[in-house]
């Protein structure tokens, strides 16, 4: 009954520590209750005394334990983040000697009948002797003060290592051949040494987490007042951006009536040059229209004129083929004429030859007349008046022969200047001839030639025209002087 016991308080015992840190401060109290009655059943009253006093300490022990374990089990999560204001965890060695006496104990305890829990449970818990008292207290004050730590840190399970920790430790409990009361011999012998060790190590860590508090504490009224610092800056600035914010608005007011005032001033530069351009528009337009009457006035006279300039290039090319035609007929009658010319000197000077062959056989007569009239007197006036009258005679032929030279030479000189004159207009020709070919790209110009170059070009076709009916005046005039049966018009 008593191996069986024991193996039932381990298994229990294992399943309650699986149920974590969440259980409740009555269980606890059932648990020390259980274990005193359990401890009072082995043996006598002195040993029921040492036993339940043992139990007491062992069993405020173990609740200390178990809130430590706890506490220790918050800190073995992998996925906690190690501060300066965390508890330090204990190593295993340490971890797993608390573990087993918190796990023993309250276990084997805390299978005790039912019965025999509520018999001895008020008379038990007054027996304890002044050391475990003051242990007690200290637990107590310890206890209370990780209960405070616990509250402010979030809560954490039992972790899966502690929980197998614990069961391995129950079944090395249950497996042992002790007796329940060797057990609890030895672990009242150890308790003491283990409580102090936990005690020295809870408050040398609660040392520290209240030092970190006090860390955090100044860290905190530093942040406060940096906060503060903070705050009154911010309001400084705020105040500033206020200030920047009307100044600006003010900027953006005087900026936004600069604008308005040069966009109407422009607004009325802009209408003012729109009204110019307008008119001046509809000025050019005026004088586009009248550009155009005029480029119809000047096509119409440049047609006219073309028309003209046909007709009289038609006309000096007749003109110039008559006048070619006049040319070799001149050419022809000047061969012929010093054709006739040489051969009037060859008669003039075989005429100078008879006349002085003449001259001198009449002179041989006239001697031979007045050696014959010599005995004569009367015969001899005859003769004198007949030598006279023959001597007239002889003078007028000279004379006449003199006319005629000067005659011909006159007519010479006549030829002379018809041919200087022909040549003279000739040279007139060939001039208006080139005239009229610059004349000719006119009609090509008018489309792209401006008002001004028009009228240029209007007057210099004028000039042209004048200049050409006065060169047909003057050939025209030169026929009729010369040969005016070369105007006569022929059927």
């Amino acid at each position: 009954m008593g191996g069986r016991d024991v193996q039932e308080a381990d298994m229990d015992s294992a399943g309650d520590s699986g149920a974590g840190s969440e259980s409740s401060e009555g269980g606890r109290h059932d648990e020390k209750g259980g274990g005193l009655g359990g401890l009072f059943l082995r043996g006598n009253k002195s040993a029921s005394l040492m036993i339940s006093c043992g139990q007491m300490v062992s069993s405020a022990a173990a609740s200390v334990i178990s809130v430590e374990e706890q506490f220790e089990d918050y800190g073995e999560g992998e996925d906690v983040d190690f501060t300066p204001s965390s508890p330090i965890p204990d190593d295993d060695t340490r971890t797993n000697g608390f573990s087993d006496l918190g796990s023993s104990l309250p276990s084997s305890a805390g299978q005790t009948p039912q019965k025999i829990r509520h018999l001895y449970n008020s008379e038990l818990l007054d027996v304890y002797c002044s050391q475990c008292c003051k242990k007690v207290n200290l637990l107590n004050d310890l206890e209370a003060r990780l209960k405070n730590l616990k509250a402010n840190s979030p809560n954490r399970k039992i972790s899966s290592t502690a929980f197998g920790r614990q069961l391995f430790h129950h079944s090395n409990f249950s497996s042992s051949q002790g007796s329940t009361e060797d057990l609890f011999r030895d672990s009242i012998d150890s308790c003491d040494i283990d409580i102090t060790e936990k005690v020295s190590y809870l408050e040398k860590k609660i040392t520290e987490l209240e030092n970190d508090s006090l860390a955090n504490g100044d860290l905190k009224s530093k942040l406060k007042q940096e906060n503060t610092q903070l705050v009154h800056r911010v309001h400084e600035l705020e105040e500033q951006i206020k200030d920047q914010e009307t100044r600006a608005e003010q900027g953006l007011e005087e900026e936004l009536k600069r604008h308005r005032e040069a966009y109407s001033k422009m607004e009325r530069d802009k209408s003012t040059e729109i009204e110019m351009l307008s008119n001046r528009v509809q000025q050019l337009e005026e004088e586009n229209a009248e550009m155009k009457v005029n480029v119809c006035r000047l096509k119409s006279q440049t047609e006219k004129l073309d028309q003209e300039k046909q007709r009289m290039t038609d006309k000096l090319e007749d003109t110039s083929l008559r006048l070619k035609d006049e040319m070799d007929l001149y050419r022809k009658m000047m061969d012929k004429l010093w054709q006739n010319r040489h051969e009037f000197q060859k008669e003039r000077e075989a005429m100078q030859e008879l006349i002085e062959d003449l001259r001198r056989e009449l002179e041989h007569l006239q001697l031979f007349k007045l050696e014959t009239e010599k005995p004569g007197r009367g015969r001899s006036a005859a003769g004198l008046s007949e030598y006279n009258a023959k001597t007239r005679e002889i003078e007028l032929e000279h004379e006449v022969k003199r006319l005629k030279q000067e005659n011909h030479k006159l007519r010479d000189q006549n030829d002379d200047l018809n041919g200087q004159i022909l040549s003279l207009s000739l040279y007139e020709a060939k001039n208006l001839f080139a005239c009229h070919t610059k004349a000719q790209s006119l009609a090509a110009e008018i489309d792209n030639a401006s008002r001004d170059e028009l009228v240029d070009a209007l007057k210099e076709q004028e000039e042209i025209n004048f200049r050409l009916r006065q060169y047909m005046d003057k050939i025209i005039l030169a026929i009729l002087d010369h040969n005016p049966s070369i105007l006569e018009i022929k059927h």
